[in-house]
């Protein structure tokens, strides 16, 4: 009888930032555990220190609440650098 948490911090998107949903709604992007606390806070939950480590209430996907960096691979732009002319 397991119950999915009130808020989900889906995982980092290129710049950084991780979507957050709170009782199933988009509730905006964090870009740091203070972003997410936040959040939380507004939406009348309790947002305590211990909040972030407590899988009944948030659940943490793609990477725990102290990842906020993308995935190697998702900038494209080291393809652009694959010819260069010799020089010598």
């Amino acid at each position: 009888m397991s119950t999915r948490p009130l808020v989900v911090v889906q995982p980092p998107e290129p710049d950084g930032g991780r979507p957050v949903t709170i009782r199933g709604e988009p509730t905006g992007t964090a870009y740091s555990l203070f972003d997410v606390m936040d959040l939380v806070h507004r939406a009348g939950l309790p947002a305590e220190d211990r909040a972030v480590d407590d899988p009944e209430l948030i659940e943490w996907v793609g990477g725990g609440p102290y990842d906020w960096t993308a995935p190697q691979g998702s900038d494209s732009a080291s393809d652009d650098t694959a010819e260069a002319s010799p020089d010598a």
